[in-house]
């Protein structure tokens, strides 16, 4: 996946997200090839190949941007509170809101919890106490395997709770304020 910043070379990439974006909206994924998706964005195979090793990795680096800006805002930030992870959460599901609504509905779950669980980690190497590092990996499976759980069920509800209250779930799961032990 390209890393670079050439213009021309991102304006090509968001050329190639948004051919993908629409063809999904279009077909299913499954059925969708990398030919489909270069005549839609105007671009030669050779620019795909040049960006992108896979179709799939547009799906991941639409994630990753989302993610990588979120961790950026906290980089130079001490220790992270609940909030914040749950606010890093919950602005990633909005501005990735279509995408994730058409990658949940053509069943590309998958592709999310990694990108989940690449996030969780993203945070997790930076964030983690150095007493709790033999603990990390468990740590790391436990949110990412919540999060990424919990935003596939909520999005194949037939009357899902709102986005806010979703978050507001989370956001007490997290602060041990849901259960009562």
């Amino acid at each position: 996946m390209y890393q670079g910043n050439n213009p021309t070379a991102l304006q090509s990439q968001q050329w190639i997200i948004d051919s993908l974006l629409d063809l999904m909206k279009e077909k299913e994924y499954q059925q969708i090839t990398i030919r489909d998706i270069c005549k839609k964005a105007d671009l030669s195979r050779q620019t795909f190949y040049n960006i992108f090793e896979q179709k799939e990795d547009i799906l991941r680096c639409c994630l990753q941007k989302s993610y990588q800006a979120q961790f950026d805002k906290l980089r130079d930030t001490e220790a992270i509170s609940v909030q914040q992870i749950v606010g890093a959460f919950e602005a990633v599901l909005e501005e990735e809101n279509e995408l994730i609504q058409l990658m949940l509905e053509h069943k590309l779950d998958m592709i999310i919890l990694n990108e989940i669980e690449k996030c969780v980690s993203l945070f997790a190497n930076r964030f983690v106490k150095m007493d709790k590092r033999k603990q990390l990996p468990y740590s790391q499976a436990l949110l990412s395997g919540a999060l990424s759980y919990t935003l596939v069920f909520w999005s194949q509800q037939e009357n899902p709770i709102s986005k806010e209250e979703l978050v507001g779930l989370i956001k007490d799961f997290l602060e041990g304020k849901l259960y009562e032990f």
